[in-house]
C-alpha cells in the first residue's frame, strides 16, 4: 500500500511521487497498475508520478501496489 495526502484543508497540493521500481521487482523503464483504494480508479505508475491532491474533492490516495509475480522477484523467467 503507498498512502499520498494533502494534510492542508484549505489548499491543492502538488508533488511528484517517486517510487524505487528495482524495489518493486521491476527495471526503472517499467510502469505498474495501482489501483486506488478510496475511488477504485486505475493508474499506470513508474519511477516519476504526478499527483494532485485537493481538500474536499480528492485529499488523498490510498493505492494498492501489488507484488510482482515471485519468479520475478526471484530473477526467474520473466526477469530482464
Amino acid at each position: 500500500m503507498l498512502v499520498v495526502a494533502n494534510l492542508d484543508p484549505h489548499h491543492p497540493q502538488e508533488a511528484t511521487v517517486s517510487l524505487d521500481m528495482p524495489q518493486l521487482g521491476l527495471d526503472w523503464h517499467e510502469s505498474v497498475p495501482v489501483r486506488d483504494e478510496l475511488t477504485g480508479e486505475t493508474y499506470h505508475w513508474g519511477g516519476a508520478n504526478y499527483v494532485r491532491l485537493e481538500p474536499g474533492r480528492a485529499p488523498a490516495h490510498v493505492l494498492h501496489v501489488p507484488r510482482p509475480p515471485a519468479a520475478q522477484r526471484n530473477g526467474g523467467p520473466g526477469t530482464s
